[in-house]
């Protein structure tokens, strides 16, 4: 029915009988009226098929798409599920592991405790002992301490004693000092006499054969008189020698007499 004033033509209400004419016109584009005859196509009621064909397509589309989504969402709920058994069943194995551990550590814990109460007891008996023994090391030290001052006394004493010693040993060095300078002397003397005595005998005797050098053999007399002589200085040069050995006898026991002395000394300085 096309309106008065205008081009536009409005959609007629639809007929309580027309239901078969009306689906009719969602799946084709050309409209047959009841009676069957041919009209013209209203422009307004092929866009009303045309949207219901679109509309019929799009709800098959979502209904596709929802089936699909309905089915991933039902296989997500069923690996949901298993995952879900899964779990409870891993939650049930941790939660038996960690009750075990618990026990374990209930019972370690138990061990420690008499472990650490036993340790207690022990340290106090090690402390105990410990107090004992250093009361006792209190009492040596002071046994030790009044061992210390009486040898603090008695080295006292005793070093007075060496001081005296060593000055008495120093003056007895002096005299024996100058008593072996004077030996000294006295040897150097008897020496330088004993060599010119053996100067003298020497030049006598290298006087004498020269004279017989000389002189040759003048006879039997002059032989036993120059025998006489040599007698003579021989029997001097045994007295010499005798004198000389008896001072080197007397200077060595001087001179060992000092050295005990001195080594004496040298021992007493050492043990000061």
């Amino acid at each position: 029915m096309h309106g008065s004033g205008g081009g536009s033509r409005a959609p007629s209400p639809m007929p309580a009988g027309s239901n078969g004419y009306y689906r009719q016109l969602a799946g084709s584009s050309v409209v047959y009226p009841p009676g069957g005859a041919d009209v013209e196509v209203d422009a307004t009621m092929q866009a009303f098929a045309q949207w219901l064909s679109e509309l019929k397509v799009r709800s098959n589309g979502s209904l596709t798409q929802m089936m699909s989504e309905m089915s991933i969402i039902r296989d997500g709920i069923t690996t949901n599920s298993t995952d879900l058994t899964e779990y409870k069943r891993h939650s049930i194995s941790i939660q038996q592991q960690m009750q075990s551990q618990l026990t374990d550590l209930r019972e370690k814990l138990t061990s420690a405790f008499g472990e650490i109460t036993s340790l207690v007891k022990q340290k106090a008996a090690t402390d105990q002992e410990l107090m004992s023994e250093v009361n006792a090391l209190q009492q040596q030290l002071s046994m030790k301490t009044s061992e210390l001052e009486a040898l603090k006394k008695s080295y006292s004493s005793t070093h007075q004693t060496l001081q005296n010693n060593l000055i008495q040993i120093q003056g007895q060095l002096q005299a024996t000092s100058s008593e072996i300078h004077a030996a000294k002397q006295q040897a150097e003397a008897v020496q330088d006499g004993a060599q010119q005595r053996m100067t003298e005998v020497e030049n006598t005797l290298q006087r004498l054969r020269n004279q017989l050098e000389t002189t040759g053999r003048e006879g039997q007399s002059h032989a036993m008189m120059i025998q006489e002589d040599i007698a003579k200085l021989h029997e001097a040069l045994t007295s010499l020698s005798a004198d000389f050995l008896d001072h080197k006898r007397l200077t060595t026991q001087v001179q060992g007499k000092l050295n005990s002395q001195v080594s004496i000394m040298h021992d007493q300085g050492k043990r000061k």
